[in-house]
């Protein structure tokens, strides 16, 4: 794990709205995340297509580059070091059997479960001094947050 030895001269003010708020904890989070940990053994750039996978089975690589907004080439490009290093399995589109599905391996399961439980464990860190309660508030307020984002986001899409 890589921390920084340079201290900041002037401590980073607090935001002035909730907004800004949300913004700073995604940059902050964002970054901590990102960073390679202990144990890791994929990069965490792999998660989001692994953590799709893992959850809605196996997928075409078309289908999973539009979920998840990115070129079919770059998924492709994923998808071929992923299946050289063994997490993910090709198998057969029963749909058509000139293409093919990818799903996540017994071994892809196993360093996804890894990767989040080691990053789940800095979040439970930074939260050690919170009460139950201020955890529960924090808790319900994201997931509110989320599910807001998440439906604006689908409206968006089916007025464009």
């Amino acid at each position: 794990m890589q921390t920084s030895s340079v201290a900041l001269t002037e401590p980073i003010p607090a935001p002035e709205t909730a907004e800004d708020a949300v913004m700073s904890l995604m940059m902050a989070l964002g970054r901590r995340l990102r960073q390679r940990q202990p144990g890791d053994a994929i990069d965490y750039s792999a998660f989001p297509l692994l953590k799709l996978l893992s959850h809605q089975g196996p997928m075409r690589l078309s289908a999973l580059a539009a979920v998840i907004g990115l070129d079919a080439s770059t998924v492709s490009r994923h998808a071929r070091q992923l299946e050289d290093r063994g997490l993910l399995e090709r198998t057969d589109d029963p749909d058509d059997r000139r293409a093919s599905r990818i799903a996540v391996s017994a071994q892809g399961s196993a360093c996804l479960a890894q990767g989040f439980e080691t990053r789940r464990q800095l979040i439970t860190h930074a939260l050690d001094s919170w009460t139950d309660e201020e955890r529960e508030t924090l808790r319900t307020l994201l997931d509110r947050l989320v599910q807001t984002l998440m439906t604006h986001n689908e409206a968006q899409e089916h007025s464009a």
